[in-house]
């Protein structure tokens, strides 16, 4: 096993833009992605809340990572980046949760620093555990035991109070910490039971805010590139998706902004990523494509719709190196999309894929979902019919584009639509999956995930405490690990909550029962919802604005 000390002062000689800091006379923050260097150090959330707290002078905040061991052989305990320090040096260790599969990771990391794993344990002598992200603001209440606070929102609004919070208190009685940082707008401290939801805190103008990646390296999945936030949150109301529920309303960044940042980024690297939920819905992205590449960068998009392709755009994307081109049209047949609420016609998406194969891009990637409510075999003999057309239309371009075709089983996350579907049984996906095998044309590559994933992603998304009992008990993150543990700690079958509250209405994410409930049945109807209208117009529909 490789020494992670001089791991990380390896990966740390390859990066540009880091901070260090003399730990004298500061509070040491470690900010910790649970999963790989490689995996992490993509995710712009961390490096905002990494620049957040290195701003205050008082304040030194250190990277972390934990990477998965090799084959037999034992997971290394985690250090920072910058000093290369054990998570127990740390007066406070802050998690970013992205994904609820990096639970165990983080379980482990505390065992791995001696850090008693059970907030009810820990005193002054050890780090305040916080967590934040995506699945904080879904369901805090499946790794609740383990944290001193969840922090339910966006961190450009809550850092600043936590940072008060930490420089007032963190050295004195525990206990009145928790009161303190209780009492801030969108922290959630299990230990101290809120008496209502905790409110989602969010940015009105992210303009006002900084969100672009400050620490570039080779060692990760998007090497040597800038990324750059141009949206947060999205508006199309897809009937599965959190982005467009929990992270409303749509907001963006003026192009100018944007291309001022772009600009700066030259100077260290010429590849731009530009990410948000909604970037396809940006109303200047063919201006902003357009301008980045005049400007001499070579940009990516993280993800476009189908309906609104533009040919400059792919033109630039081409040019600047991107290979893949990915879309999530997510039914196959129009009835399903639209019960969805995709919106998104054969027609536009059979145009999309003649523009990609055009444009001469190596990749055309769709996502695909099966298990969804009211879903019947003829919906995925539709999906099947639907890429082998797809494929004619890339073949027919003439550029020998390739076509993926990735699908998924339904997850029903909370707060959405959604949120109290039963999840479609193994044995039904796995029927479908041989449906599409058997029919997607030869050449077309298909990925799909294994419905035992599925269920457990399922497990983890929508359980209560006792999902942190299983995760402290589990010795491996192996499907058979989790299916035993599933079974043991009563996490499989009916839902306990039927009936009643369920587990993630601790928090409150702005959208009122009543919509969500009312989207379910239009999904029943096979309707559509519009989508959110621009923040000068004005809208009440959902509870968010």
């Amino acid at each position: 096993m490789a020494d992670p000390r001089l791991v990380a002062r390896e990966r740390l000689s390859r990066e540009r833009g880091y901070v260090v800091k003399d730990w004298g006379g500061r509070i040491p923050v470690a900010v910790v992605y649970p999963n790989s260097y490689y995996v992490g150090m993509s995710n712009l959330g961390l490096q905002t809340v990494y620049s957040l707290f290195n701003a205050y002078p008082d304040f030194v905040c250190e990277r972390a990572f934990r990477d998965p061991p090799g084959r037999g052989e034992r997971p290394p305990p985690v250090v920072s980046m910058e000093t290369q320090r054990p998570l127990g040096d740390f007066a406070v260790v802050g998690f970013t949760l992205s994904y609820e599969f990096d639970y165990f990771h983080m379980a482990q990391a505390l065992k791995g620093a001696s850090i008693p794993l059970w907030a009810e344990q820990r005193d002054e002598r050890h780090p305040l555990v916080i967590a934040g992200g995506a699945c904080m603001l879904t369901n805090p209440q499946a790794v609740a035991p383990f944290l001193d606070a969840a922090v339910v929102g966006e961190g450009e609004e809550i850092v600043p109070a936590l940072a008060a919070a930490f420089a007032d208190g963190l050295y004195g009685p525990r206990e009145a910490l928790l009161d303190e940082i209780a009492a801030i707008p969108g922290v959630y401290v299990p230990q101290r039971p809120p008496a209502g939801p905790v409110e989602r805190q969010w940015v009105e103008d992210i303009a006002a805010t900084e969100a672009y990646s400050t620490v570039l390296t080779e060692d990760t999945e998007l090497s040597n590139m800038t990324l750059i936030e141009c949206a947060r949150g999205c508006g199309r109301g897809c009937r599965f998706c959190i982005a467009g529920y929990v992270f409303r309303p749509p907001r963006y960044r003026p192009a100018s902004d944007l291309l001022a940042i772009v600009e700066h980024s030259l100077e260290h690297t010429d590849r731009v990523g530009l990410l948000g939920a909604a970037v396809a819905d940006h109303p200047e992205l063919p201006e902003l494509v357009a301008g980045a590449g005049e400007l001499g960068a070579r940009v990516s998009i993280s993800s476009l719709r189908v309906d609104n392709l533009r040919p400059e755009v792919l033109r630039v994307l081409a040019a600047g190196g991107t290979k893949t081109v990915t879309v999530a049209p997510e039914a196959g047949s129009e009835r399903l999309r639209e019960a969805i609420n995709k919106g998104v016609s054969e027609e536009q998406i059979l145009r999309g894929a003649a523009l990609v194969g055009e444009a001469g891009l190596a990749r055309f990637k769709l996502y695909f979902m099966i298990g969804l409510p009211g879903e019947e075999d003829d919906d995925v003999y539709a999906l099947a019919a639907l890429a082998n057309r797809i494929k004619e239309r890339l073949d027919a371009a003439g550029n020998g584009t390739r076509l993926v075709i990735a699908v998924s089983p339904l997850v029903p996350k909370p707060w959405t639509a959604y949120q109290y579907e039963t999840q479609a049984e193994p044995a039904a996906i796995k029927a479908r999956q041989a449906i599409l095998r058997q029919r997607l044309a030869p050449g077309i590559e298909f990925r799909t995930d294994s419905p035992q994933t599925a269920r457990v992603d399922d497990v983890l998304s929508r359980g209560d405490a006792r999902v942190a009992s299983m995760l402290a008990e589990l010795p491996d993150a192996s499907p058979g690990s989790y299916r035993r543990a599933i079974r043991a700690h009563g996490l499989d079958g009916p839902r306990p909550w039927a009936g009643e509250a369920p587990p993630w209405h601790v928090v409150d994410v702005g959208m009122t029962e009543r919509f969500l409930l009312r989207e379910m049945d239009k999904h029943e109807r096979v309707r559509r919802t519009i989508p959110c209208p621009p923040p000068e117009v004005g809208c009440r529909l959902c509870g968010v604005c």
